[in-house]
């Protein structure tokens, strides 16, 4: 067999994911797709390319742990429902091409039938450009549910039955649970994507709602379990939050009114929250002017304060908590931008620079169930990495200014490079 290619990034400031202390002067050395040594005193092979990071930050890929691929033109939400389908898969290709130029190298997209296309795309070649997408697909909702769209009659509200481009599977009671979860599975999902309360974004039900009964969510995780997947919740509220976790799903996203229990139980059973900082301060910020409805805004403002307090509280328990933005690449909430978050963690709830860079590479690479092979810069794991000019750990919003992202690499391969040699 050939010999891999090898890469060596050397004389940069290493933020290596995991929480340790910058490392200065450091070398990376890549194999193929794969990180071989790590090092200060590392030896470099005659044949390596040697790319020159001095004075600049190289860590981690960044890793967005709860987004949509919706391909919106819009944030009225109607405008979203109607708009054609294909027109919204065809505007997601460049929605994700932004996201790896702005170094994000992997994207967990919580529900949309896009994300399904796009992965598959970039699979078999037909796109290039793109981050590493995990793919839930289709949502799980009951009927009466966060993904029950109560603008539609009952009739059209199932991606089974309705020609409406509706990306929701509703199911209630045991059998239909397991049926819809089979169907997900049949689509290509990586994960099943539940929602286990109410949410802000949809106009009968409310974030204190607990949805699905815990038999229900069990036979969602046992059916995932059985294909090998897991499953992520939207969740706002800690009765709803107990029932996910009772019933085995791994990652608790948006976590608007979490307790000290529910903290305790997570970290027991090794769950990841995940935060959705940023779609909460532009919809309170800009909602109403980008002609949101009333209600959403609404309901976004009255959450916005036990979501603060509710990160704060995990971050100080110690739990893990990765990083998400639920952008959906509408004009509020562009895909690329998605950097914000991490300055959101330290202005408002208390994260350190560090930490925040740990919830959006480690912690969101356990919440796209990557922990093993990416998120961190290790020896043997994937090479998803970033070259930055500047020190986000002096300032964390340079992470958001795609024009320092000097370098990206994903698995082995350099996908942007901004003139760096």
């Amino acid at each position: 067999m050939p010999q891999a290619e090898m890469t060596a990034i050397k004389g940069g400031r290493l933020i290596d994911g995991t929480g340790a202390r910058p490392v200065e002067n450091a070398t990376v050395l890549i194999e193929g797709s794969r990180i071989a040594a790590v090092g200060r005193e590392i030896e470099i092979p005659a044949a390596a390319k040697v790319i020159d990071a001095a004075g600049m930050t190289v860590m981690p890929g960044l890793i967005d742990a709860h987004l949509h691929f919706f391909g919106a033109k819009s944030d009225k939400m109607e405008a979203r429902l109607f708009r054609p389908k294909e027109l919204s898969l065809i505007k997601s290709i460049g929605d994700a091409r932004a996201l790896l130029e702005a170094g994000f190298t992997t994207a967990k997209c919580c529900g949309g039938t896009n994300a399904l296309y796009l992965k598959r795309a970039a699979a078999e070649g037909t796109l290039t450009g793109l981050p590493r997408i995990v793919a839930a697909g289709y949502f799980l909702s009951q009927t009466f549910g966060h993904g029950d769209i109560h603008y539609f009659p009952i009739d059209c509200v199932d991606a089974r039955t309705s020609r409406h481009g509706i990306d929701t599977l509703i199911c209630d009671g045991v059998p239909e649970c397991i049926k819809a979860t089979r169907y997900a599975l049949r689509q290509d999902a990586d994960f099943i994507k539940v929602m286990a309360t109410g949410g802000v974004l949809s106009p009968k039900d409310r974030p204190a709602d607990v949805q699905f009964n815990l038999d229900e969510i069990r036979a969602i995780v046992d059916t995932a379990a059985q294909a090998g997947k897991f499953v992520t919740a939207h969740c706002q509220n800690s009765p709803g939050a107990r029932n996910a976790l009772l019933g085995g799903v791994k990652t608790l996203d948006h976590g608007n009114e979490t307790s000290d229990e529910i903290i305790e139980l997570a970290k027991e059973r090794g769950a990841v929250f995940v935060s959705s900082l940023a779609i909460s301060r532009v919809i309170v910020e800009h909602g109403e002017s980008a002609g949101m409805a009333p209600w959403a805004v609404e309901k976004a403002k009255a959450q916005e304060e036990l979501m603060i307090g509710s990160l704060q509280r995990i971050r100080r328990a110690g739990a893990a908590l990765a990083a998400g933005t639920d952008y959906i690449g509408s004009p509020l909430m562009p895909l690329g931008g998605n950097a914000i978050e991490l300055e959101h963690l330290t202005r408002y709830c208390g994260f350190t620079p560090l930490e925040a860079i740990v919830a959006a590479t480690r912690n969101g690479a356990m919440a796209c169930f990557l922990g093993e092979q990416t998120g961190t810069v290790e020896a043997g794991k994937l090479a998803d990495l970033i070259v930055v000019e500047g020190d986000p750990l002096a300032d964390i919003a340079i992470l958001q200014k795609a024009g320092q992202i000097k370098m990206v690499m994903l698995e082995g391969k350099i996908e942007v490079n901004r003139d760096l040699r």
